[in-house]
């Protein structure tokens, strides 16, 4: 079996939340308040700075050059396709590329952001693999899903579709998949238990993520 859809069944529910929370469903429909949208890019710039730095973290430690050069090219990717999403869809609303670096995590998104680097910093490479895949894997599901809806109107929800469902995420998540599931093949149990709770782990942020965007949420809410 296919060891990354073993990682997201492993997940339950919280796999499927991922795909369908309010959130994305009114960037499918196009009714999101925009309000909401603008604080979620925000913070994605935020999450996408330190990304980025998972990613060249990720890259070193890269067991030979073919794969340090594929960790490469996903950092072009992440610095100059998707942050320029940000920046494009941001600058329509007023806000500079100055203000989107001067922007200061809130605590879910330093929590997510925290929890990647630590793995990169404290794990393996795989380890470093299986927490990332949510991110790319989990944004991809969510534009193809809602492509397959037919495109929202208003320009800044049909841009971020477009964008996450393109050909390039495509080809990017077949690549971490492909990429996990060899790290998998004749691997120990015990291994293969604890990426599943990364994955698990960066999955359940990856919902509240969109939950701090729907709520904007700059603190963290208790009970």
């Amino acid at each position: 079996m296919d060891f990354t859809l073993e990682m997201a069944a492993a997940c339950g529910k919280e796999w499927d939340r991922m795909h369908t929370h309010p959130f994305v469903a009114g960037i499918g429909r196009g009714d999101l308040a925009t309000d909401k949208f603008i604080f979620y890019l925000r913070q994605d710039y935020v999450y996408l700075v330190e990304f980025c730095r998972l990613l060249a973290l990720i890259a070193a430690r890269a067991p030979d050059l073919e794969t340090m050069a594929r960790f490469k090219d996903l950092l072009k990717i992440t610095m100059e396709f998707e942050m320029d999403l940000h920046k494009r869809i941001c600058a329509d609303f007023g806000i500079t590329v100055e203000q989107l670096n001067r922007e200061k995590p809130a605590p879910y998104c330093l929590a997510y952001t925290s929890f990647l680097l630590a793995t990169a910093y404290g794990g393996g490479f795989a380890d470093s693999v299986a927490a990332l895949l949510p991110c790319a894997w989990g944004y991809y599901e969510v534009g193809k899903r809602l492509a397959q809806l037919g495109l929202p109107v208003e320009k800044c929800y049909r841009e971020w579709v477009e964008t996450y469902s393109s050909r390039e995420m495509a080809d990017l998540v077949e690549y971490l998949r492909s990429l996990m599931n060899s790290l998998a093949q004749g691997a120990p149990n015990m291994d293969k238990e604890r990426w599943k709770a990364l994955f698990a782990r960066s999955v359940s942020f990856e919902v509240l993520f969109w939950e701090m965007g729907y709520r904007k949420l700059d603190k963290v809410v208790e009970g």
